[in-house]
């Protein structure tokens, strides 16, 4: 059923297109002045929030899972609330969309009678899924509009010089890998994931390659709740690391799911000490 395929493709792209919209009253809980529109309206708004104390380190730009927002409950909220004591102004956007699973639907047609077998898809095989061609058009329009967004933070941090701290999770930062090894993303500072992992099996592979290529201090948080897929390349991540090497590249497993709320001021912990640790050595 192509059509209902290419309907899909379509949603996802009026979803992205009218998310500034979607966005205009999601932020009314917060002070006004934490709410910045970007200037592409594809890229919908960014949650900036400044520093706070005597350090003034730099920015750390906060990018959640696909399919969050950028003050989405949990890990990502934490994070960009007690990272501004640390010394870091938090810069976070909205990335994009999830990928939802392919959608099929019985054509009117095909409608059983009774005593007949009509419907085309059997329930002794499996669904149909997108094809090759398929997903690389809904992966691009993600990785398109994620490029789009960081494109634009230079204006909304240039209120705070200093380092650049990316801050990624899950299906954000196996694609932020992806793109910083193909040399299509401006290198930061410090580069922090935490469960990093893509959806397609071949695509999640390439993660520890990538990673250890990259020439940027790296932290990579993993925990035991993270998805399957990024606990598949931990090992192997860890493992072509380069030796001997804090500076470069650390990996730090959390004793608790990160779904905890106990969780989270051990990743403010990790991230903050790495970064003073950055910062230290690379002034």
């Amino acid at each position: 059923m192509p059509h209902l395929l290419t309907a899909t493709l379509v949603l996802l792209s009026l979803l992205f297109s009218h998310s500034l919209n979607a966005e205009s009253s999601r932020y009314d809980y917060l002070d006004a002045k934490e709410v910045v529109s970007l200037g592409n309206d594809d890229s919908g708004q960014a949650l900036v929030r400044s520093w706070r104390g005597k350090h003034q380190f730099g920015a750390a730009i906060l990018v959640a899972d696909f399919g969050a927002h950028a003050d989405e409950a949990g890990v990502v909220q934490y994070i960009r609330r007690h990272i501004n004591p640390q010394g870091w102004a938090s810069i976070a956007i909205t990335p994009p969309a999830a990928i939802s699973p392919a959608n099929y639907a019985t054509e009117a047609s095909e409608v059983a009678k009774a005593g007949e077998k009509q419907l085309s898809e059997q329930n002794n095989k499996p669904l149909k899924k997108y094809s090759d061609e398929q997903w690389q058009k809904l992966t691009d329009t993600q990785v398109n509009q994620l490029t789009a967004t960081l494109d634009q933070l230079d204006s909304v941090g240039a209120a705070y010089p200093g380092k650049r701290m990316l801050i990624t999770l899950d299906r954000s930062a196996g694609v932020v890998i992806s793109l910083l090894s193909e040399s299509k993303l401006p290198k930061p500072d410090i580069l922090v994931v935490i469960n990093p992992y893509r959806f397609r099996d071949q695509e999640n592979q390439l993660i520890p390659e990538q990673l250890a290529q990259l020439e940027i201090p790296i932290l990579d948080i993993q925990s035991n709740d993270g998805h399957s897929a990024s606990q598949a390349t931990a090992t192997q991540r860890k493992a072509l690391a380069p030796m001997a090497a804090p500076l470069r590249y650390e990996q730090q497993y959390l004793s608790l799911n990160i779904n905890q709320s106990a969780s989270w001021p051990d990743v403010m912990r990790l991230i903050a000490g790495f970064g003073r640790r950055i910062d230290k050595a690379y002034p």
